[in-house]
């Protein structure tokens, strides 16, 4: 049995490294004759005229490996699959506007969500049937029963199929322009009141759109409330109590990249504001868990950790959640009664079953970080020998969303670890994934094309990168990618960018900041930031084309647009630049920039001029204004620039 784990898993590590993604390759093995998607799978649908059975999943979800175990593993289910239909894997990281279309008619269909999402759809691509993850015997009867209909009721099942479509878009969010104000945002505000009496919770995103928000507004109820959410789900179960980082879901066991750099994000702004030490230790926890569990061995991030790992049994098993897990009696042999008995009342461990540490309130939150921390990290120490959950492959996007946040981390913290991180990341990412001669991204090393919100996070990661390291290379990298952004996806006739990818099917795919911040969500934000370091207006009136272009669904339906509502709270700012000149090496400079970087100020850029030297003269090609600004070689000095005029501090 470990012999033939051990095959798979390197055949599945093989296959990868020629240009196909974990989800695809884990499956290489099985019985049912996997097609990945794309235009060869669907040409043997028309040609064959099968109907194609989509599995919209992505490897580190425990529902998708359990029923590719259980359902997908079964010969008589295998056999229906490769006789009457195509089978398709959809990996929703790689192709993430398919999975989203699908998941969508799915939702209409059948009011499902989550992974896998499994459909049924005729060779135009229009799904007939359908459900979420299913037993061997019900998918047993869904593919008798569709295989039938599709043999006996053809032209039925396509009208039938057509009308699921339709339903699908009517019930899509549209697009709804309209003027974009304060007053919007206070829509915003309100919607998000409703939905947080609903759901008692906050994403990262909305987290950020209301410190912005309580920052310009002097609202005194919001930032005790953020603070409080922020510290419960600090001590929930989400939350790697041992390891740090984030658990996609308080039920679940994946770790998703783009989670851990948004919360990571929320956690450092809200200690900025507060001075709160338990929200910095979050912060930290947060990002010392991606450097050590998801960098290594390349420098780009890896995209997740799965739900589940091998552990011993009567032979090496998958199981949910085991990595996380304690027995108490497991923990009393490891510290000892009166170390074990301490964390037992932390965490209100139970006895004969396994734990998963969650505080019991967040005031616990301080004896974890300080008189519980030997314990802990012994703890820790022991489960890293754990068998190790498998990561996913990075994707350009997602590691440009960790850049911003590492590099923010590390001028913020003062913590050259995170900085030099993201520097790698970016580094890496601009030789793997950028083709410098035909200026094109790819959104992993499969060589898939990126899509807008690839371009747009790393954007967005280069900028940070540019203040946290003072190198204006990453700035002319940064507008280099910006402008190949416009030129591939800016669609001036609806004020936004296009996704760039080729969905299967028109009018389903609804733009929103829920797991991840949408491509033009993230672009506004960029382009006003490019605006105020270059002065190119058109790049601050496209960010303002894009809130027109959502305005008047941010009033309606603004919970689902919180990053865009955070671009529209900058736009309301004077944008500022702070130019510190003086010698990088000596303590004077280097503690004006630390005391800057600090203070949190939304739309302020920080930029370190040199006295002399080619370091100067880099940056003065890349900020021409520079040029006119003068240092003392005995002293640091400080100008603040806006509206086009510096002013000497």
């Amino acid at each position: 049995m470990l012999r033939r784990l051990v095959v798979l898993a390197t055949l599945s590590w093989a296959l990868t490294a020629h240009a196909t993604t974990r989800y695809v390759a884990d499956r290489a093995a099985a019985p049912v004759k996997w097609r990945e998607w794309g235009r060869s799978a669907i040409e043997s649908a028309r040609k064959s005229n099968r109907p194609l059975f989509l599995s919209v999943g992505f490897a580190s979800s425990w529902d998708c490996q359990r029923m590719h175990r259980e359902a997908f593993l079964n010969g008589e289910n295998a056999e229906l699959l490769n006789t009457y239909f195509v089978p398709v894997l959809v990996d929703r990281i790689e192709y993430p506007e398919v999975a989203e279309t699908y998941e969508a008619i799915l939702r209409s269909m059948k009011g499902t969500e989550g992974w896998p999402a499994n459909l049924i759809v005729t060779p135009s691509l229009e799904p007939f049937a359908g459900g979420g993850a299913m037993s061997t015997a019900d998918l047993g009867r869904l593919l008798v029963t569709a295989s039938n209909r599709w043999a006996n009721e053809r032209a039925a099942v396509t009208a039938e199929a057509r009308d699921i479509v339709a339903k699908a878009r009517g019930a899509a969010d549209p697009r709804a322009p309209g003027d974009v104000d304060a007053t919007t945002l206070d829509a915003v505000v309100e919607e998000l009141a409703h939905e947080f009496e609903r759901t008692k919770s906050l994403s990262a995103m909305q987290t950020g759109f209301l410190l912005r928000y309580a920052s310009r507004t002097r609202h005194e109820q919001l930032l005790p409330l953020i603070v409080e959410t922020l510290q419960k789900l600090a001590a929930s179960s989400r939350r790697d109590q041992l390891g740090g980082g984030f658990h996609r879901c308080a039920d679940c066991y994946e770790k998703m990249l783009p989670d851990q750099a948004l919360l990571g994000l929320a956690y450092l702004e809200a200690w900025q504001i507060t001075g709160d030490p338990d929200l910095q230790f979050v912060a930290r926890t947060t990002f010392d868990y991606v450097l050590r569990d998801l960098r290594k061995p390349r420098g780009l991030f890896d995209s997740s950790q799965d739900a589940y790992n091998l552990v011993p049994a009567q032979g090496p098993v998958f199981e949910e959640g085991a990595f996380y897990l304690w027995q108490k009696d497991e923990i009393a042999h490891l510290l000892g009664a009166d170390a074990a008995g301490k964390v037992f009342r932390v965490y209100a461990m139970k006895d004969g079953v396994a734990n998963r540490p969650s505080l019991e309130h967040a005031g616990l939150l301080k004896e974890t970080r300080d008189a519980l921390a030997p314990s802990l990290q012994k703890m820790l120490d022991v489960r890293q020998k754990r068998p190790e959950p498998f990561r996913e492959l990075p994707v350009a996007g997602w590691n440009g969303l960790m850049i911003s946040a590492l590099a923010r981390a590390g001028a913020v913290l003062a913590e050259p670890r995170y900085t030099e991180a993201a520097a790698d990341a970016a580094q890496v990412a601009l030789t793997r994934l950028w083709n410098a001669q035909k200026k094109t991204l790819s959104r992993s090393e499969s060589g898939t094309p990126a899509l807008a919100e690839d371009y747009a996070m790393l954007v967005g990661g280069l900028i940070e990168l540019f203040e946290g390291t003072y190198d204006p290379k990453w700035l002319e990298l940064a507008k280099t990618l910006q402008q190949r952004q416009d030129e591939l996806f800016w669609d001036a006739s609806v004020g936004r960018y296009r996704t760039g990818a080729s969905a299967p099917l028109e009018g389903l795919m609804s733009e929103s900041d829920d797991a991840t911040p949408a491509a033009s969500s993230v672009a506004a934000t960029n382009l006003l930031r490019l605006a105020a370091l270059t002065g190119r207006t058109v790049w601050r009136d496209r960010a303002g084309m894009i809130f027109q272009s959502q305005g008047a669904r941010m009033r309606t339906s603004g919970a689902r647009l919180a990053q865009l509502a955070s671009a529209v709270e900058s736009s309301l700012r004077s944008p500022s630049i702070v130019v510190v000149t003086g010698d990088p090496r000596k303590k004077e400079t280097y503690d004006a920039l630390k005391e800057i970087q600090a203070r949190w100020e939304p739309m302020r850029a920080v930029v370190l001029l040199p006295l002399k030297g080619p370091g100067r003269d880099r940056l003065v090609k890349s900020l021409p204004f520079t040029a006119a600004l003068t240092g003392d070689p005995k002293q640091t000095i400080t100008y603040t620039c806006s509206n086009g005029e510096c002013r000497r501090q």
